[in-house]
C-alpha cells in the first residue's frame, strides 16, 4: 500500500495530464494503429532483417488475443477491487471510467507487455530500450491515475510478455501458411 501511495504522489497534480495521455496511448484501443505502423514499417524496411515481418505481426495479434483472454479470466477469478474503491478519497482517481470493475492484472500493462515482447526480436538496442520505457511509463500512469496497484501492473506486463512468447510458434506457422508480405526469395 505504501509503494502505491508513494508512486501516486511522486509528481505534482499539474502532471496528471501526462499520465492520462500515457494511459490513452498505452490502451489496447491503439492496437489497430500499431498494426498500421507495423505495415508502414515493413514497406520502409523491404525484405531485409533476420526476423520475418509476418511473424512479428502475427505474434502481436495472437499474443494480444491470448493476453486479453487471460486477463479477463484472471480478473474474474481474483475479483480484486481497484485502488480507488479500497482507499476512497485517499487516492487520485482518473475521470475516465475503467474498462472493468476489477484490477488484477492491468489490461493496459498486458497490452504494453504484448507489444514489447512481440516487437523485441525485430528491433535493435535503441528500439528495445524504447519498448521498456514505454511499458514502464504506461504501467506507472495506471498507478498514478488510481486504476491499479503496482502488483497489477507487474502481473499485466508478465502476462502480456508470456502470451506473446506463447504465440510465437503459432505465429511462425501462420506466417508460413498466410504470408502478409508475399513470398520470400
Amino acid at each position: 500500500m505504501d509503494l502505491f501511495l508513494s508512486i501516486q504522489r511522486a509528481l505534482p497534480n499539474d502532471w496528471i495530464l501526462l499520465h492520462e495521455i500515457l494511459s490513452v496511448v498505452g490502451s489496447f484501443w491503439g492496437a489497430p494503429g500499431v498494426v498500421a505502423l507495423m505495415l508502414v514499417w515493413q514497406r520502409m524496411r523491404g525484405r531485409e532483417g533476420s526476423i520475418p515481418f509476418d511473424v512479428t505481426l502475427y505474434r502481436f495479434a495472437l499474443g494480444l488475443a491470448l493476453g486479453f483472454i487471460g486477463a479477463a479470466i484472471f480478473k474474474a477469478v481474483f475479483a480484486l477491487p481497484r485502488p480507488f474503491v479500497l482507499l476512497g478519497d485517499a487516492v487520485y482517481r482518473a475521470h475516465s471510467a475503467p474498462d472493468s470493475r476489477y484490477t488484477m492484472p492491468s489490461g493496459h500493462s498486458v497490452y504494453a507487455g504484448v507489444l514489447a515482447a512481440a516487437l523485441w526480436p525485430a528491433l535493435g538496442l535503441a528500439g528495445r530500450i524504447g519498448l521498456l520505457l514505454f511499458a514502464a511509463a504506461v504501467g506507472w500512469s495506471r498507478i498514478v491515475l488510481g486504476a491499479h496497484f503496482p502488483m497489477d501492473v507487474i502481473a499485466g506486463l508478465v502476462l502480456g510478455g508470456a502470451c506473446a512468447a506463447a504465440a510465437h510458434p503459432w505465429a511462425r506457422r501462420l506466417a508460413r501458411s498466410l504470408p502478409i508480405t508475399g513470398p520470400r526469395w
